[in-house]
């Protein structure tokens, strides 16, 4: 390894551990306004209010001439070649 090499390495760790950092102090932060609203509140929030599920997400139906369509764009975005 180069010194220049290392020299990048050792910034990109740095980076990385402040980058840690400041996400781990977001979370403190929201950790901390929910048990305030939580303890002091009148009522607390509702599950889905704090904890919305962005990752569920329904299926989408296709019949085959869709997905040949979407294959066929996914296809020319990429650079490929039409093959018959």
């Amino acid at each position: 390894m180069t010194p220049a090499q290392l020299n990048v390495y050792a910034k990109a760790h740095t980076q990385r551990l402040q980058q840690t950092q400041r996400i781990t102090q977001v979370n403190i932060y929201n950790l901390a306004s929910l048990i305030r609203s939580m303890v002091w509140g009148k009522s607390p929030p509702d599950f889905e209010t704090v904890f919305p599920d962005k990752g569920k997400k329904e299926p989408v139906e296709m019949d085959d001439d869709q997905l040949y369509a979407a294959v066929k764009r996914l296809n020319a975005l990429f650079g490929g070649e039409e093959v018959d």
